[in-house]
């Protein structure tokens, strides 16, 4: 079973196949064992993530942890915090600061 890990940043991969608790996925060179039972297509825990850190996923931040989530589980809304506007704002502020300097 396999996990798909976009960049060295991710702290979370995205499963290959369905997964289900006790399963092994191999992420690259590494393995992890599941602990929770994960849906084609969507995230499992990389390593221990703490409540408020930032979760990272093509090697950008996709979210902010919403309570702790530990190595092996899945990652989704219910303790995932959409960060999107935030995001947008960020990177709205960064283009025009960069624009302003190109005159």
């Amino acid at each position: 079973m396999k996990a798909l890990r976009c960049d060295c940043v991710d702290t979370v991969a995205v499963v290959a196949q369905p997964v289900s608790v006790g399963d092994v996925v191999e992420v690259g060179d590494s393995t992890l064992s599941v602990k929770e039972s994960i849906a084609l297509g969507h995230k499992i825990a990389l390593q221990d993530i703490a409540a408020g850190e930032l979760v990272y996923k093509y090697g950008v931040p996709i979210g902010r942890a919403s309570q702790n989530i530990e190595k092996g589980y899945w990652v989704h809304t219910h303790n995932l915090q959409d960060i999107t506007e935030q995001l947008c704002n960020q990177y709205a502020e960064e283009f025009r600061r960069k624009a302003g300097a190109l005159r």
